[in-house]
């Protein structure tokens, strides 16, 4: 008898079609073919994991049609099985897997709306924290380029190709112009988690790179002065309001300056 860590090990491995041959010995009580007990794990697996795909990625399902996402979710599960117990953490893979198939090359809005799809996914299961009120900081000295915390769900895409325009047209049934969506056309989009929904929107150039800057924690001062280099007329009072607005600040934290003598 195999110890059970390593017998789930094994049985995990056989379910995602690695090692069947293994297991099967493992599944030799009673009458019934070893491969075919296997084989009703294997399909409910497969099952199982194509039914997340297709909750995580429904615009690009109706973007492909049905029938050709569920083959392109069962090549990506045979390719890249998951790796961690928890299924809201599969599928980060699918976007950049979509990029490989050779039929949806002349279609690269496809690969890049699962990607907008993928970051909402990620965005609903992270935290949302108490955000702060510009008011709470009437006082604070800005000049000392305080560390502004934005929301842990807070997502910064940039595409070639208009995927919000798609995304919005699926959540109202509406027709999707195919001339505009196939277009080459670079939209930012900003989304966060907004209670159990996703808020998302276009920002330009420098809003974009002011807010790209303070969630990877480069300081007030930075993202400014990246701001003003790509819009010299980039207005920093209104988009801190936008920011607290949006309620994606968690915190302010502003440095200490050491005691004078």
């Amino acid at each position: 008898m195999l110890p059970l860590e390593l017998l789930q090990t094994t049985m995990a491995r056989s379910v995602l079609i690695t090692e069947p041959a293994v297991a099967a010995k493992m599944l030799t009580a009673g009458k019934a073919d070893p491969m075919a007990r296997l084989r009703i794990y294997q399909n409910n697996t497969r099952s199982s994991l194509t039914a997340v795909l297709m909750a995580v990625f429904p615009v690009t399902v109706r973007l492909v049609d049905e029938r050709f996402f569920r083959f392109a979710a069962s090549e990506f599960i045979r390719r890249h099985p998951p790796t961690g117990p928890r299924l809201a953490c599969y599928g980060a893979g699918f976007p950049r897997f979509l990029k490989t198939i050779e039929t949806l090359s002349d279609m690269p809005v496809v690969a890049e709306t699962a990607r907008l799809e993928w970051a909402i996914a990620e965005a609903l299961d992270a935290a949302s924290l108490p955000p702060r009120t510009l008011a709470e900081y009437d006082k604070a000295d800005l000049s000392a380029s305080p560390d502004i915390l934005l929301q842990p769900s807070l997502r910064l895409i940039v595409s070639h190709w208009s995927i919000l325009y798609v995304w919005t047209a699926h959540q109202h049934e509406t027709a999707v112009d195919q001339h505009s969506a196939w277009k080459r056309r670079p939209e930012r989009v900003a989304l966060w988690r907004a209670g159990e929904s996703v808020r998302l929107v276009l920002l330009d150039r420098a809003n974009f790179a002011f807010r790209h800057s303070l969630k990877h924690g480069l300081g007030l001062e930075h993202a400014t002065m990246r701001a003003l280099a790509l819009d010299p007329e980039f207005d920093l009072v209104s988009a801190l309001v936008r920011l607290f607005g949006d309620g994606l600040v968690t915190d302010v934290r502003i440095p200490m300056h050491p005691l004078s003598n």
